[in-house]
């Protein structure tokens, strides 16, 4: 089913976010900036409301730019913004109208670099844009590496995407008038891109084999964590803070790369992972990587083997 959503400025009003949480609402996208001057006047109340009615929060910027230059401009104004509050759901870049009339090569790439400045920040960054102008004004092959947020209002949106906005014209209580509403059908969103590490274990594992060191460099990804990295390559934090000059563990961001020495005899051992595209099937997947839908399920807490989308990254092996 997936879930329930809005998102609002200031054209909302004053809003009762308790009552809206009572009617089920889980998340709420809030508007905080527009170009590089404009900052909505209840940014920080609807953000204060809604965490304080255990709603989940994330902000959105309007986009004005027609240029990678602008395009920055905008990305770290709408940061100087959204720093000054706690959110616990992505950083959107709400991209629907071509305002300075640019190629569709051009504004995708603004928009990339809008999108990799937020990412740069240590945030979740993730794009919004109606489905006609996203397929046909923008280079999607661009934008996979990020969450996707699509409006249609319709009965069916039509295609892949982790937000759905289906309708502008909603009924929410504590709302007076129309609100936007959404389906979020992507578990795990969060507004920061680095993630707390585990505390790693002082045990140090027991082998007979020899094994030899080799060093590679790893580009940091969405949902990686450094204890995760550290087991993948059989090392261990400590090390990788001391390789790559990391003072804190935790932080750590999308795009990053990292010096790892790791044992080449483990190697057969390391877990894998697939990044399922448009079309796949848990069976078809299963087939593919020798293993059975229930084991995928299991590892990866898939509880309906029919409900899987493009993006999700799943454990294989």
């Amino acid at each position: 089913m997936g879930i329930k959503g809005i998102d609002v400025s200031h054209w909302q009003g004053n809003i009762n976010w308790k009552k809206v949480s009572a009617d089920g609402i889980k998340f709420a996208f809030i508007k905080a900036t527009e170009g590089t001057t404009l900052k909505d006047n209840k940014f920080e109340t609807n953000v204060s409301g809604a965490n304080a009615a255990g709603i989940k929060t994330g902000a959105y910027h309007f986009a004005r730019f027609g240029s990678k230059s602008e395009a920055l401009a905008e990305a770290r104004f709408f940061l100087s913004v959204v720093k000054k509050v706690r959110l616990s759901y992505p950083l959107v870049l709400d991209l629907e109208v071509n305002q300075r009339n640019v190629s569709r090569s051009v504004l995708t790439d603004a928009a990339v670099a809008f999108l990799r400045e937020v990412e740069k920040a240590g945030y979740f960054a993730m794009i919004y844009s109606g489905k006609s102008f996203l397929e046909n004004c923008l280079d999607e092959s661009k934008l996979k590496p990020f969450a996707l947020w699509v409006a249609r209002y319709n009965n069916k949106l039509g295609r892949d995407a982790d937000i759905w906005q289906y309708s502008d014209c909603g009924k929410v209580a504590g709302i007076s008038g129309n609100v936007d509403m959404n389906i979020c059908y992507r578990d795990g969103l969060r507004a920061q891109a680095a993630v707390k590490t585990e505390k790693t274990s002082s045990v140090k594992p027991v082998s007979n084999k020899k094994s030899v060191k080799t060093e590679t460099v790893y580009t940091v990804k969405k949902g990686d964590a450094l204890s995760v990295i550290a087991k993948k390559y059989n090392t261990t934090v400590k090390a990788l803070q001391s390789l790559n000059n990391i003072k804190d563990p935790n932080k750590i961001y999308v795009g990053q790369k990292l010096k790892i020495s790791s044992s080449a005899s483990t190697a057969s051992n390391k877990k894998q992972y697939y990044t399922i595209k448009s079309g796949d099937t848990l069976s078809g997947i299963s087939k593919r990587f020798n293993t059975s839908i229930k084991t995928l399920q299991n590892w990866n807490g898939i509880k309906n083997a029919n409900k899987i989308y493009a993006g999700q990254k799943i454990r294989v092996k």
